[in-house]
C-alpha cells in the first residue's frame, strides 16, 4: 500500500468517526475559543497597564527612567529584562496550560470513541479536571522546555539555531504520546515519567523514527496545490474573458469559497491527525487494532527497528 493510499484510508476512516460522533469537531472549536479569550484578556491586561500609565503620567515617567538605568544607550535594566521574562514565561505556561486541559479532554473522548463508546463533551472536560495536577506538571516542563528553547535559539548563531531546531523535533516526537499516557494512567502525575511513557512507546514497539501519520500532511499537501492551481486558472480564466466588475465578483466569491474550503481541510486533518494518535497509543498499550484500523495502517506509522 503506497504513502498516499494509506494516508487516504486513515484520513477517510477518522473521517466516519467524525461521522459517527460529531460532537468530537467541537473540542477544538472550544479550544480555539479559549484561547481566543485568553488573546483577549492579554490585550485588555496590556491597554489596561497604558491607560493607567497614561493618567498617571508621573509613574509613567519613572517607569520610562528604569529604561535608562542600563547604561548610555538606554537599554532596559536588569530587572526589567527580569520581569519581562517573567511575564512571558507565565503567559507562556497559561497557555500551554490550556492547550494540554483541552487535548486532555478532547484525547480521552476520542478513546472512548474509538472503543465504540458515545462521546460526551461535558464528560471529557470532566476528566480533565480530575486530571488537572498532571496536566499543571506536563504544562509547566513542557513550558519550561518551550522557554528554554526560545531564549537559547535568540542567542544562538545560525548552526546553534538549527540544532536547537532539531531539539525541538526531538522533543515533540518525544512527546507526542504523553498526553495519551496521562489519559490513560490515572495514577501517572511525574511528568518525566509521561515523557518516557511517551518516548517508550515509540521506541519499544515501532521503532526510533516517526513516519507514518505525516503522510496525511500530503493530503493538506495536495489540497494547497488544488488551491494554487485555481487560483490560476481564474486568474488566467480572468484575463480571457476581462476583469468587469461582475467577473471581479466572481473571482472574489471562488477564492473565497477555495480559500474556506482549504480551511475546512486543514480543520479536518488536525482531527484526523488526534483520532490516529489517540489509535496508536491504544494500539501500543493494548496490542489490538483500535476502530476501523488495519494493522498496516496502524504499524506503518513507525520505521522498524532494524
Amino acid at each position: 500500500m503506497g504513502r498516499l493510499e494509506r494516508s487516504w484510508g486513515i484520513f477517510r476512516k477518522s473521517l466516519a468517526l467524525m461521522n459517527q460522533e460529531r460532537k468530537l469537531l467541537i473540542f477544538p472549536i472550544l479550544s480555539f475559543l479559549a484561547g481566543l479569550l485568553l488573546v483577549l484578556l492579554i490585550i485588555a491586561g496590556i491597554t489596561g497597564i497604558v491607560w493607567f500609565f497614561l493618567q498617571n503620567p508621573e509613574l509613567a515617567e519613572s517607569a520610562t527612567g528604569a529604561f535608562a538605568e542600563g547604561g548610555a544607550e538606554d537599554e532596559p535594566s536588569g530587572l526589567f529584562t527580569v520581569i519581562c521574562f517573567v511575564v512571558f514565561a507565565v503567559l507562556y505556561l497559561v497557555t500551554m496550560l490550556l492547550t494540554n486541559f483541552f487535548s486532555v479532554a478532547f484525547f480521552s473522548e476520542i478513546m472512548r470513541g474509538l472503543r465504540g463508546e458515545a462521546v460526551s463533551i461535558g464528560r471529557g472536560f470532566r476528566f480533565a479536571l480530575q486530571r488537572f495536577n498532571a496536566i499543571l506538571l506536563w504544562s509547566l516542563l513542557a513550558s519550561t522546555v518551550g522557554v528554554v528553547l526560545s531564549v537559547l535559539e535568540e542567542r544562538a548563531g545560525l548552526i546553534g539555531k538549527l540544532i536547537l531546531k532539531f531539539v525541538g523535533v526531538v522533543w515533540a516526537v518525544a512527546s507526542v504520546f504523553a498526553i495519551p499516557a496521562i489519559i490513560c494512567d490515572v495514577e501517572l502525575l511525574n511528568p518525566f515519567k509521561a515523557l518516557k511513557r511517551s518516548a517508550q512507546t515509540i521506541r519499544e514497539t515501532w521503532g526510533e523514527s516517526l513516519i507514518g501519520f505525516v503522510g496525511l500532511q500530503i493530503i493538506t499537501g495536495t489540497g494547497v496545490l488544488l488551491f494554487v492551481v485555481g487560483v490560476v486558472l481564474l486568474f488566467l480564466l480572468g484575463h480571457v474573458v476581462g476583469f468587469s466588475v461582475p467577473v471581479l465578483i466572481f473571482l472574489a466569491a471562488m477564492v473565497t469559497l477555495m480559500i474556506l474550503g482549504l480551511l475546512v481541510l486543514g480543520y479536518l486533518v488536525g482531527v484526523a491527525q488526534k483520532i490516529y494518535i489517540a489509535a496508536l497509543y491504544l494500539y501500543a498499550n493494548e496490542e489490538s487494532v483500535i476502530g476501523d484500523f488495519t494493522e498496516e495502517e496502524i504499524a506503518s506509522a513507525f520505521r522498524p527497528k532494524k
